[in-house]
């Protein structure tokens, strides 16, 4: 039962780190700024129930009765909370962080998604407890994997291992 639970949880949190990603994404797209964050986030989640399910089932995601809201069985409500915070506090600094190790590239002009999976992975490494370092890299690196250019994933998994070992 409890290998359920955690494994129940390990899926929310992907499903939830890949939408946030795809949140950022949009948010940056539509540069609708960093204030609110949480409030634009339950907006935009509205919208991608399909898309969440998809990536929930992918990652081999139970079944869920249709009592359940797809947001209590698919998402993890606090990791987003605490990342929309994190990422509206911080994004100054986050942003530093990609311009300083992303080699003749900054947040402006790296690909729009790879900043947005940056932007998480260093989240989770430098603002909060919730997720280990191992992790948020290869989490990030899965992400690119399935959405930036071939090799971004390598530059990505560059950026984190330097950002870990200041």
């Amino acid at each position: 039962m409890k290998n359920n639970k955690v494994n129940d949880l390990l899926v929310r949190r992907v499903v939830s780190r890949e939408l946030f990603m795809k949140f950022l994404y949009q948010n940056e797209l539509l540069e609708a700024g960093w204030e609110d964050l949480y409030q634009k986030l339950d907006t935009f989640l509205d919208g991608v129930e399909d898309d969440a399910m998809e990536i929930h089932i992918e990652n081999g995601g139970r079944e869920f009765d249709q009592l359940e809201t797809y947001r209590d069985v698919v998402l993890d409500g606090s990791y987003l909370m605490d990342m929309s915070r994190v990422i509206e506090s911080n994004i100054s600094e986050i942003d530093e962080y990609i311009n300083k190790y992303a080699r003749n590239w900054t947040v402006e002009t790296l690909p729009k998604v790879d900043v947005s999976i940056l932007r998480i992975a260093i989240a989770e490494i430098k603002y909060t407890a919730i997720v280990p370092n191992g992790v948020a890299c290869d989490q990030a690196v899965i992400l690119a994997k399935k959405y930036c250019d071939d090799n971004a994933y390598k530059y990505i998994n560059g950026i984190l291992g330097s950002i870990i070992g200041e």
